[in-house]
This record gives C-alpha cells, structure tokens and sequence, in this order.
C-alpha cells in the first residue's frame, strides 16, 4: 500500500508544523516533523511511504497536486493549520476529485481543535485527531485488509450527513516504540531547504518528548495535540539518533530538539548530555528551555553542547504572567540570564503582547525588561488564541476576536497578524509595537556593539547572525501592513 504524507503548498516559505505557523522574518522554515514520525513508523512497518513537503521544494498548488497525482496514492494524509486552513481543504478536495480511488484524510492542530468545522460540507474521507502516528498506521493496515475504519481510534469519519469521531486515541506512553525520524528527513527531503535562525547550517529538527506540564494558556500543542502530561524518549534513544545523525548526516551542524520543554524532566536532559559526552558526540544543538531550569541543568547541557536555546520571557508585567498561566517571575527569569551568561550560553528570548489586561505602557514596560535582560536576540509577538487553546475561548468568549477569517490570521506576505482587540489596544496598535520592539531591540548601539564583539570571537556566530539580519532587511523591503 501506498502512502502520501503532505505538507501542503500555501505561502513562499510558510512553516505550518512551528507553534505559531505562519512565514517568519527571518527566512525560518521547519522540518514537517510530525509527518516525518508517522512516515517513519509506517515505512518500518512495510508502507511504500512518500514524505512530500512543499513548501520546502518551492511547489505551487498546481506543481504539488500533479507530483501526487503521478505517485497516485492509496491513501494520502494532508497537514493542517490554523491560518492555512482553507487553502488545506481545497488542496485535499482537488486532491481527491484528481485521485477518487485515494483515501485522502487530513490531519493536524486545526482539523483536531475544529473537526466537524473543517470537515462541513467536504466530500473528504475523514481525518486524523490528535497525534497521529498510530493512527496513521492502523488505518492503513485497516484500508488495506479492507476492514472498518469505525475500530480504528483517533479518526473522524463519515456518518450519515455528517462526521463522527471514533473512540479517541491514548497518548503514546513509550516514545521509544517510535523509529527515529532522522533517516526519513535523508532519504526524503533535502536538509539544505530547512533553515533556522537560531541555528547552524544545516541543521535538522528533532522531538525528544511530548506534552507539557506547564499550563500556559496560549501553548497550542500541549493543549490541542499532545496534552499535558510529559511523556519522554530515554536518553539511549535520543542520543542512539543523534549518534545516527553525526555518522550518517555529516553535512548537518546543529540538532535543533523542537521539544515544548526540553528540560521538562530535568533528570533525564543531564542524563541525555553526560551520555552524549561518554559517546564523544561534539554535534552542538539547540533546545527550548524555561527560566526555571536549575543552574547545574544548564551547565550539564551546555558541556554536552547545548549551543543556544529560546525561553518564554513573555510579559514584563507579573499580573500578566499570572493570566496567562506562565509560572514564573521576573525575578527568577534575571537569575536564569545571569546563569546562562556565566555558562556561556545564547538565549533567545520571546516576548508577547495582547494578553488580558495589556496597555500601550505595559507593553512599553515589555520592551525595557527586554533590553534589560539583554538576550543575544529577541521576538515580539502578538498573543494567537489558536482554536482549542484557552486562549481562543477567552478572546471568543469576550467578543475580542477581529474575525474568525482564519486566513486574516496572517499578513498578505504571511507573516503574524495581531486578532484580538483589547479595550484601549486596538489589533493594528499591537501589532505595530511588535513591529517596531524588534528593530527598537535589534538595532540599538549597544547590541550592534556586542554583536560586532561576538562575530571576531566566535565567527561562525557572525555569519549566523548576518545571515538572519540579511533575511531581516528583505523583509522590510517587502512588508506590508496587517
């Protein structure tokens, strides 16, 4: 049997699988991971497997459809988002008018928040919910002995005039069951194509864990995918692929772990990187962290390698870091800089702006407490109440929502749009602060002054660091407004 996993065509460059999808300032594109970890526990089980990311080879609607149509799947998965979602549906629809014998399903973050919503009025054969790996392997086993899809967990499925869900699908208790998805990205895509500004290149992106224990009221795939329990690949697996990865993928120079919380079980990050040292791996590598990770964490990581990280600074204020359910202050985020600093290691730090209560002034305030914390680069975003996030029904529930347009969700170029309205802080107003707070931040004396200083000690994060801002200064040149 034959299987198609697709990131579809949308906008030049557009990253669907990343937690805020859209097309990033700074020329960002991500590995389809979750598609890759299904593909790859399919091929291991005997599926002719195609793994077919368009963005990434630059395909158009067109050139992408006529691809699948010339490998004429027997079943063919199409990867959701939130704001591409339209464009997903009629891709998957032409798909199956072109293909009628295909089963052709979608899955994904939105079709799993907003199932019957997508699925209304499609003659689609369903879709995948929630994490999908499994479900992907047993509805192919079931279409190719011919048995019901109603036994299979984690679908929905026509029902009469409609779509129903079968039973749900238990979140995957051993992460090990799952094959490494390093191999997948070598034999099927071109590593070349995927960059990250926070990283060497090349670079490739791994998930060493699922889920987080941290509430955060925005976080989209704990919330809608994963859940929040953490569930862990043990070290000998994570650091068996990236012994994989520094024998047969020599061209790659970072490891990027995409993981929500990479230090989520602190015991098992430390073990990972002593293993890492004993196996004698020098391959660095990028990973989320929070600013409550311990001191002797992070130094045990970044003698293992650990190059950079991003952490969620967010808000300046403490009582919006209490709404939106972060648990952690300011106090203890200044302490995780000092330490990073002395460890010598690059923070990224994220920023957001929209949250419950937010002024013109404590945004303003966000700005200061970025420039103080002096991270080595910094975003500022928009709040995104995605679909299934409590966020969403905070903003949906209190009318603050501009459009449920989902496509409006983005600028015509692609980039994040601000959606929510806040008394006295209208959508446009936030979005021109995070506009103007990253040049504001990136441009400053001091910080050209330090990066300077930085590219002669370490040049190989010069040329990083040039290459973002390049990325950057196109951006400007073809921004539009929201």
């Amino acid at each position: 049997m034959r299987v198609a996993l697709i990131n579809p065509p949308y906008l030049p460059r557009f990253s669907r699988s990343q937690r805020s999808p859209g097309v990033i300032k700074s020329n960002v594109l991500y590995y389809p991971y979750w598609l890759a970890h299904a593909a790859a526990l399919l091929e291991r089980e005997g599926f002719t497997v195609l793994l077919y990311d368009a963005p990434a080879a630059g395909a158009d609607f067109a050139a992408a459809q006529a691809r699948l149509a010339r490998w004429e799947p027997d079943l063919a998965l199409v990867e959701t988002s939130t704001p591409s979602i339209a464009a997903d549906r009629e891709f998957a629809a032409r798909l199956k008018e072109r293909l009628p014998r295909s089963r052709v399903f979608l899955t994904g973050t939105h079709v799993t928040a907003l199932p019957d919503d997508t699925l209304a009025d499609s003659s689609l054969d369903g879709a995948l919910l929630g994490e999908y790996d499994w479900t992907a392997l047993e509805l192919a086993r079931a279409l190719e002995a011919g048995q019901p899809l109603a036994a299979v967990a984690g679908l929905s499925i026509p029902h009469e005039a409609g779509y129903r869900a079968t039973a749900p699908r238990p979140p995957l208790e051993n992460l090990d069951d799952l094959p490494w998805i390093a191999p997948i990205y070598r034999n099927h895509l071109s590593i070349q194509s995927y960059y990250f500004s926070l990283a060497h290149h090349p670079m490739v992106m791994l998930i060493s864990g699922r889920g987080c224990p941290n509430n955060c009221f925005f976080c989209l795939y704990p919330q809608v995918m994963h859940g929040r329990r953490y569930r862990a690949r043990s070290p000998e697996h994570v650091v068996g692929e990236l012994e994989w990865i520094a024998r047969e993928m020599p061209a790659v120079r970072e490891v990027v772990f995409e993981d929500d919380t990479f230090t989520a079980d602190e015991d098992r990050a430390v073990a990972i990187a002593r293993l890492k040292i004993e196996r004698g791996i020098r391959l660095p590598f990028f990973a989320n962290l929070r600013v409550n990770t311990k001191p002797e964490t992070i130094r045990a990581l970044v003698r293992a390698g650990l190059r950079s990280c991003a952490v969620g600074f967010e808000s300046a204020d403490e009582p919006a870091l209490r709404e939106m359910r972060k648990g952690i202050t300011r106090t203890r985020a200044e302490e995780f800089m000092r330490e990073a600093r002395r460890a010598g290691l690059l923070v990224h730090g994220c920023f957001m702006v929209g949250f419950p209560g937010e002024t013109r002034e404590s945004m303003e305030r966000t700005l200061r407490y970025a420039v103080a914390l002096e991270p080595d680069s910094a975003q500022f975003y928009p709040v995104f109440p995605y679909p299934g996030t409590e966020a969403f029904h905070w903003a949906e529930s209190n009318g603050l929502l501009i459009t449920r347009d989902f496509r409006a969700w983005l600028t015509p170029a692609g980039h994040h749009a601000a959606v929510v309205d806040l008394p006295g802080l209208p959508h446009d107003a936030q979005w021109a602060f995070c506009e103007m707070a990253y040049r504001r931040f990136h441009f400053r004396p001091k910080y050209i002054a330090r990066k300077l200083w930085q590219a002669i000690r370490r040049p190989s994060e010069g040329w990083r660091s040039v290459r973002g801002l390049w990325a950057y200064l196109r951006y400007l040149r073809r921004r539009r407004p929201a």
